[in-house]
């Protein structure tokens, strides 16, 4: 008989602000595939300051189900301040990030475990596009720009599938307040040797409730971090070369 592979640690992190109409299916669906492949698993919420009954609907949650995990925003801190706060609280070997707003088929998560063996990090690949141009040209720009700017080989830089061994991710120094931190985490994770794979992952555009994640604001802010990051890099290797 062939030898029996240990069943993985995860820890599954998900940011969520304001969403009282996706989260209950978000949590339900993540417990139920770790459930099914995991013996030592956890889901972290990150309720970063939600004002519509997501705080309270989690908490119940959290005193019906023992592997749920919140963590409570005093106000809305955005995207890259409350994804670093779920990543710091893991506690599992393997840390799997994605959104509230149920963009993946949970039983996906699966195909990211056997590779963990072989890489460090995997990130997925959208198999469907956007529902709007608008945001198709956004992303495609947006991965094009990290591409050249980095020399990053990925197609989807910004997706909401990313299963990440937690010892690699605790040597990331990530900075980022919003949602440039989706780029950093990937080049962080580069250039401290991690070894990177890409898969093809389908996506479900959002149904119920807002995104902004396409808003000018977030856009000026991702481009406003990107310069940023870039001039830390610069001022960390002129000090490092005196």
């Amino acid at each position: 008989m062939g030898e029996t592979l240990p069943r993985p640690s995860i820890s599954i992190v998900m940011p969520a602000y304001n969403e009282i109409q996706n989260i209950e299916t978000a949590v339900k669906s993540s417990l139920s595939v770790l459930s099914s492949d995991c013996d030592d698993y956890e889901v972290i919420v990150v309720d970063d300051g939600s004002t519509d009954g997501t705080s309270h609907l989690l908490d119940e949650m959290a005193a019906k189900y023992p592997a749920l995990r919140v963590i409570h925003h005093d106000r809305n801190y955005k995207f890259g301040r409350t994804l670093r706060d779920g990543i710091a609280a893991a506690r599992k070997d393997l840390i799997f990030l994605t959104d509230s707003d149920n963009p993946i088929d949970m039983e996906d998560m699966k195909k990211a475990i056997p590779l963990m063996g072989e890489y460090d990090f995997v990130n997925g690949r959208r198999l469907a596009r956007e529902p709007s141009l608008k945001r198709i040209l956004y992303t495609e720009v947006y991965n094009q720009m990290i591409r050249s700017i980095f020399g990053l080989k990925t197609q989807d830089v910004n997706f909401s599938y990313r299963m990440v061994k937690r010892e690699l991710l605790q040597k990331l120094k990530l900075k980022s307040e919003g949602s440039f931190i989706d780029a950093e985490m990937m080049i962080e994770a580069k250039r401290a040797g991690g070894r990177l794979r890409e898969i093809p992952i389908m996506y479900y555009p959002r149904t119920l409730g807002e995104s902004t994640l396409a808003s000018p604001s977030v856009i000026i802010k991702i481009l406003y971090e990107m310069s940023a990051y870039i001039l830390r890099r610069v001022f960390n290797s002129q000090n490092a070369g005196k």
